[in-house]
């Protein structure tokens, strides 16, 4: 089983803090050379790379498309939910990642002679794309919808298997490594991402702690417990079960009470199963995928977080809305009253202001036993190319000069300055970071199959506290292998 996640840019990233090689997917003879012109106003927090460290695509050096527009679905810039930084940047705003995604574009544009257009699109780009394929229009190049949608899309034949186009070079550190083998299915490949998008990386799932309440209650401080290898859902169940507390004395605990845990119910599932190793579809040697949610781990592990959760009464399971991380979570956490809150990364952007005192931890092995942590990559938009593109090499080209200034320009803008420095809020969180990021999972029955199991069943079940998983895989399994063939 493929578990631990890892990628040559993000150790690098992650461990030295900064870009400090060159990286060229090519030979020095045939390597092209990234341009460094941006745009003049740049601050100098965003200024992440100098000629010495920035890294480098694979593409000729005289590469030119004479001003030919590039035209890119992504996702509605105005969704307040998932606000697209990635290809919404029109102007430096003083704003760190907008900032940086503004000078990526700007130096792929200069760098190829070309003028990147955003289309963007209200439903997360499918209709748009499977329209234009449908009318033969050509009328885009790529897009990046979310990854039920893509599936939606290479069933019909709409998508270009991207790993039939030569100027795209998907081994480059810059893709996703993660995100190429498990979204490969049978050899082909429809989907992918990689440093292009920091969405991705937002939709990583973390917990929350109160560092207040650990103090009051003289707990251990859960930083220990995962550099000990002691974080386990024992050890959470533990410090949930000591603050849980009907604090007005009604004998109904709600809304107004002490609670150990807070999430949307169909986050929790996923977020634990992954933590402890496990997938809920896992591929075979000839990269079919098949089920895995019947194994025996898999089983032990689905019952023991609902033994830490329902059967410990430590999971407020009245949460109100269909937000990942419910507007009545975000109030009962912030006035002090939960231990742990389940979040994304994009969340903890918003909650920069919350006055309790918070640290970020990744969610826990099952035991001990475990080697590593796993830290879950929800839903999230990748990359696909419509199969009326007539412009292949440049397609390809383009991407991999984007890729590349992402990892010069929007990565560390994003790791090192927005997370680390202006979202956390201790030395350690910044260390759970590198942590997390090192060491994150797809599972593609929580991504490309989503519609189909986690919110086809696996999110009913645990809002219902429903457990036997075997019977409701049963019913579902002739529609699963159907997705498969």
């Amino acid at each position: 089983m493929k578990s631990k996640i890892t990628t040559a840019l993000l150790a690098a990233l992650m461990l030295a803090g900064t870009l400090t090689q060159v990286v060229s997917c090519g030979s020095a003879d045939n390597a092209g050379t990234s341009q460094t012109t941006t745009a003049n106003t740049a601050s100098a927090e965003t200024d992440a790379v100098t000629e010495d460290t920035r890294y480098q695509a694979n593409l000729p050096a005289d590469l030119n498309y004479n001003g030919e527009s590039f035209n890119i679905v992504t996702y509605d810039d105005s969704n307040a939910t998932w606000y697209d930084v990635d290809f919404a940047a029109t102007e430096e705003t003083g704003d760190t990642l907008n900032d940086a995604a503004f000078r990526r574009m700007i130096a792929v544009e200069q760098l190829l002679n070309i003028d990147i257009v955003a289309c963007p699109s209200e439903d997360y780009g499918t209709t748009l794309v499977k329209k234009s394929v449908m009318a033969g229009d050509g009328a885009y190049d790529c897009g990046f919808v979310k990854t039920h949608g893509a599936t939606s899309l290479a069933e019909s034949g709409m998508l270009v298997d991207l790993k039939t186009m030569e100027t795209l070079e998907i081994t480059a550190p810059w893709w996703d490594q993660n995100a190429v083998h498990d979204l490969t299915i049978g050899g082909r490949l429809f989907m992918v991402t990689g440093d292009i998008s920091i969405m991705y990386k937002k939709s990583i799932g973390v917990l929350l702690f109160n560092k207040q309440m650990v103090a009051d209650y003289d707990m251990e401080s859960p930083y220990q417990l995962v550099g000990d290898g002691k974080w386990t859902m024992d050890a959470m169940l533990s410090m949930m079960s000591e603050v849980v507390s009907d604090i007005n004395g009604d004998s109904v605990m709600d809304a107004s009470d002490r609670w150990g845990f807070l999430s949307h119910s169909k986050q929790v599932s996923p977020n634990f199963w992954i933590a402890a190793g496990e997938m809920s579809i896992l591929k075979d040697k000839d990269d079919v995928p098949y089920i895995n949610m019947t194994s025996e781990r898999f089983v032990n592990v689905w019952n023991k977080f609902f033994d830490i959760t329902w059967d410990a009464e430590t999971w407020f399971s009245k949460s109100i809305g269909d937000f990942d991380v419910p507007t009545d979570n975000i109030q009962i956490f912030s006035e002090g009253r939960s231990m742990f809150m389940d979040v994304s990364f994009f969340h903890i952007g918003t909650l920069r202001d919350m006055e309790t005192d918070f640290g970020v931890l990744p969610y826990p092995k099952y035991d001990e036993a475990q080697s590593e942590y796993y830290s879950r990559v929800s839903y999230y938009w990748a990359n696909i190319i419509p199969i009326t593109n007539t412009k292949l090499d440049m397609t390809g080209a383009i991407l991999e000069a984007l890729n590349c200034e992402s990892a010069n320009y929007v990565v560390p803008a994003y790791y090192e300055i927005a997370l680390k420095t202006k979202y956390s809020r201790d030395e350690e969180s910044a260390a759970m970071l590198d942590l997390i990021f090192e060491n994150r999972v797809v599972d593609l029955g929580d991504t490309v199959l989503c519609a189909t199991i986690r919110d086809g069943f696996i999110a009913q079940m645990f809002k219902s506290n429903k457990r036997d998983i075997a019977s409701q895989v049963a019913k579902k399994e002739k529609t699963i292998n159907k997705l498969f063939d």
